[in-house]
């Protein structure tokens, strides 16, 4: 499937279906599946967090179908404690604070049935170019931050480039810290994950 063709990223709206995502029999997804359905447009409404949606459009010929959603990213201002592991060496006085500026990938989700499409790493990505274009060129962000589950860190590393945390406490821990330096990101690379996102319907987890 492909962004801008086959399906669309959207900021959360009341017109997206949500009742029918779902995260196939897991139990232990239950809870990305309750929050899209349940609780994401109040996050949002109250400021929060806010939700982007991949979304596939209704048929032309049925004008009461609603845009169902096929996955999401929520993202959060956060920040995030290095424990000198992680030392900036192009701001040296900034290593004196115990955390620095982050926005946080809260939840990320694919519906079952659309697993394998990368929607994923595409709304990954999506995140990533509005963490560089329209936070960080604002306000102070230096890193995308996020818990990934311990069997999903092969993904953030591996696709995109996303560095763990190396501490013995967050080795141990059940959902890891892991982080991506924005300052680190080569703006010039024809990458994905760095076209600037549209943020109109016309455009743009482990899969």
């Amino acid at each position: 499937m492909q962004v801008g063709v086959d399906y669309f990223i959207e900021k959360l709206h009341s017109e997206h279906q949500t009742s029918r995502f779902s995260m196939g029999p897991d139990a232990s997804l239950r809870p990305l599946k309750s929050f899209i359905q349940n609780n994401a447009l109040d996050f949002q409404t109250s400021n929060v967090a806010v939700t982007y949606a991949a979304i596939v459009p209704p048929a032309e010929n049925d004008p009461q179908a609603r845009k169902r959603i096929i996955g999401y990213v929520t993202l959060t201002c956060s920040e995030i404690d290095l424990d000198g592991a992680y030392p900036l060496e192009d701001c040296e006085a900034a290593n004196r604070y115990q955390s620095i500026s982050a926005l946080k990938v809260a939840r990320l989700a694919t519906h079952a049935a659309y697993v394998g499409h990368q929607i994923g790493k595409t709304l990954m990505e999506f995140a990533i170019a509005l963490a560089v274009h329209q936070v960080a060129q604002f306000v102070g962000c230096r890193f995308l931050v996020t818990d990934s589950k311990a069997n999903s860190v092969g993904f953030y590393q591996n696709k995109l480039g996303f560095t763990l945390l190396d501490t013995e406490e967050n080795r141990n821990r059940e959902h890891p810290v892991m982080f991506l330096d924005l300052n680190k990101l080569d703006l010039s690379a024809p990458s994905d994950a760095l076209d600037e996102p549209a943020g109109s319907t016309q455009e743009a987890e482990p899969a």
